[in-house]
């Protein structure tokens, strides 16, 4: 995938804010003031994203509400990678046929990366017909012109086309109150790990540029944000498509330099490109929390290989080594998978003792 068309147009984008601008007057000519429920499932990616949705129906006239009996919209923004959430968000959504009886005008809406999924989106299709609008992430910064089509035609808008994904800068943003915000400086992945979705639902990986990553972060820190978390589905490699020879640890670096008070933490990272760099940039840097999530999810070589994760146990422990060495306070949290297809007792002991080392 070329760089040049990662990136979405202002162009385009100057057009959604034109489709905002139509939602509002359709509500103000109707005299009517609209509420909408944002209820989003998931990783803090979801959360960002969410917040996303949240901007732009702001922007459009909305205002919000946690009961989806009192609202306009309901959005179901959804997660693709625990059996779960997905049944949770079926049995939500089976809930809302009572919600679109007492309110037919209701629009319901099932966006995130369960959308994304064709055997999903087919099944709400044909079992759930009072879904009115579907579409997964790549399409989220067109949000107000599916809306705007499902209030136009007052029929059913699907958008869950196979995409590699896009960058799309300055999307309005709602963010909860308190010192925690959310920063996603990447979206995407690439390494197709054996168990898990998410490349599939989320595209390649696209790093933002640094300069928009920064001003993000200035402004929030400028607004009293405290905690500020930068987001991506591994954020070890970003940059890695910039071609600017610019990386994570660089973007640490640059963060770091902003001053206030506030504490940057990161997640997720993956073994395979945590580098020795990255452990000492954030031990020199104040404002970097001394806090690691690396995953190591199987403490056995054999299913990390059947996994596809590409390290090894070895290799991982060299690496926390090395980081505590670095940072003899660092606190370590990780993901573990058990059980594993085709996983022995003995490999699963395996994980146990490298929990315990």
């Amino acid at each position: 995938m070329k760089r040049e068309n990662v990136l979405v147009s202002e162009d385009a984008l100057a057009r959604q804010r034109e489709f905002e601008a139509k939602i509002k007057e359709m509500f103000t000519a109707r005299e009517a003031h609209p509420v909408a429920c944002v209820d989003t499932f998931g990783c803090q990616q979801n959360v960002a994203d969410g917040q996303k949705l949240m901007g732009m129906l702001a922007d459009s006239g909305f205002t919000f509400t946690e009961d989806p009996k009192e609202a306009d919209l309901v959005i179901l923004n959804t997660c693709a990678v625990r059996e779960h959430a997905e049944q949770r968000v079926f049995g939500n959504l089976g809930i809302l046929t009572h919600t679109k009886k007492e309110n037919p005008e209701q629009v319901i809406c099932l966006c995130g990366c369960m959308a994304q999924e064709e055997r999903v989106s087919q099944r709400v299709k044909e079992s759930y017909r009072h879904v009115d609008l579907v579409f997964g992430p790549h399409a989220l910064w067109k949000f107000p012109e599916l809306l705007w089509q499902v209030y136009e035609t007052r029929k059913r808008v699907f958008a869950v086309d196979n995409e590699d994904g896009t960058i799309a800068e300055g999307i309005p943003v709602v963010r909860e109150k308190g010192v925690k915000a959310w920063v996603s400086i990447m979206y995407g992945c690439n390494n197709f790990c054996s168990y898990c979705i998410v490349p599939y639902v989320r595209g390649r990986e696209r790093s933002r540029d640094p300069q928009c990553v920064l001003q993000e972060v200035r402004e929030l820190v400028e607004a009293g944000y405290k905690d500020i978390t930068l987001l991506g589905q591994n954020v070890n490699s970003y940059g890695n498509d910039l071609g600017l020879d610019y990386h994570f640890p660089d973007l640490l670096e640059d963060i770091d330099k902003i001053p206030g008070e506030y504490l940057i933490r990161f997640m997720s990272s993956h073994p395979k490109d945590a580098t020795n760099r990255l452990f000492d940039v954030m031990a020199k840097c104040p404002h970097v929390a001394k806090q690691l999530h690396l995953p190591f999810q199987s403490g056995n070589n054999r299913v990390l290989k059947e996994m596809n994760r590409r390290y090894t146990r070895e290799k991982y422990l060299e690496e926390i080594r090395y980081a505590k060495s670095v940072m003899p306070g660092l606190v370590l949290t990780s993901d573990v998978i058990i059980g594993f297809p085709g996983e022995t007792e003995a490999e699963a002991m395996d994980t146990v003792s490298l929990v315990e080392e």
